[in-house]
């Protein structure tokens, strides 16, 4: 990709060299390195792993099929309350009409017990919806390096201009497409690989996962959003006199989409502060995910009676 940079670089010369634009408007300083990988391109990435990297992963997965054994009959067994609930509640044509998009933070702060409790839960809810007959996807968000990768690189060759807004290459995720049938994806479990955790644009992954879903196709669109904090890159924030622009960013996206009839839930997993919203619930624990994400789902599906 490097090949395009020094025509990449000159037209970021170009567009910085105007006016300074308010630090408090969200820009981005280039989307040439972002990317987004499917299924076969993980594929290609788990073929690539070090020793290293294998032996890590492969410890993560035996602790994934050994931890929760309690946590995953508790699921189970909500999951089941769930489908009845819908089936009473929802008509079968409210549900075939809905979509609920699982949207995953892979942040590095994700990594370990709350990355497996993300993926429990998820796996939890797309077996329940999906006995309930209700469409799932299920997408991931993080950056494709620490420090900024390519697209710092090029800000510094382009001089260093002030403000430059997200300074990041973007690496979104497609673990499910939806309408892929009753197939649980095996790739979810790539979640559990450490050196795929780095950084977290929340706004932008939320944009991204709200184009996939056809208003034509799903009258009722939903995006669950799985996290543990708010967004957080620092390449971006120590190079922005803005320090609150990802932040206020996923804010105003969230407004925006819920404009467009889109409803927006957010689990999150951990005690950390984060902005609350109608839909949301919180796990203090790990081990507190998946219920929680099941009475998220009862709550978005059910009691909000199908308004967005």
């Amino acid at each position: 990709m490097f090949g395009d940079l020094s025509s990449v670089i000159l037209g970021l010369k170009r567009r910085f060299s105007g006016p300074e634009l308010d630090a408090g408007n969200y820009r981005v300083f280039t989307t040439a390195f972002d990317e987004v990988l499917g299924k076969d391109d993980l594929s290609a990435l788990n073929k690539a792993m070090s020793s290293d990297q294998k032996r890590s992963f492969q410890e993560a997965n035996q602790r994934f099929d050994t931890l929760f054994m309690a946590e995953r009959v508790e699921i189970g067994a909500a999951g089941a309350a769930l489908v009845r609930e819908l089936r009473q509640g929802l008509t079968e044509e409210d549900r075939l009409k809905t979509v609920v998009s699982f949207l995953i933070d892979h942040s590095g702060s994700m990594r370990g017990l709350r990355m497996m409790a993300a993926v429990l839960a998820v796996e939890g809810a797309v077996d329940a919806l999906t006995h309930a007959g209700v469409t799932t996807e299920i997408l991931g968000f993080t950056t494709a390096s620490w420090r900024g990768g390519k697209s710092r690189k090029a800000w510094r060759w382009a001089g260093r201009p002030r403000n430059p807004g997200r300074l990041c290459d973007l690496r979104h995720i497609v673990y499910g497409e939806a309408g892929r049938g009753h197939s649980r994806p095996w790739h979810l479990r790539m979640a559990l690989r450490q050196d795929l955790l780095h950084e977290n644009i929340d706004g932008e992954a939320l944009a991204w996962a709200a184009g996939r879903l056809d208003g034509q196709k799903w009258s009722r669109r939903v995006i669950c959003l799985v996290s543990d904090r708010c967004p957080v890159d620092d390449s971006t924030l120590h190079a922005n006199e803005d320090r609150s622009l990802l932040a206020r960013h996923l804010e105003e996206t969230e407004r925006r989409l819920a404009a467009q009839g889109y409803t927006i839930a957010t689990l999150v997993i951990g005690d950390e502060a984060a902005p609350r919203s109608a839909l949301f619930e919180r796990a203090a624990e790990p081990e507190a995910a998946g219920l929680g994400l099941i009475r998220l789902l009862n709550r978005t599906l059910l009691t909000t009676g199908g308004a967005n």
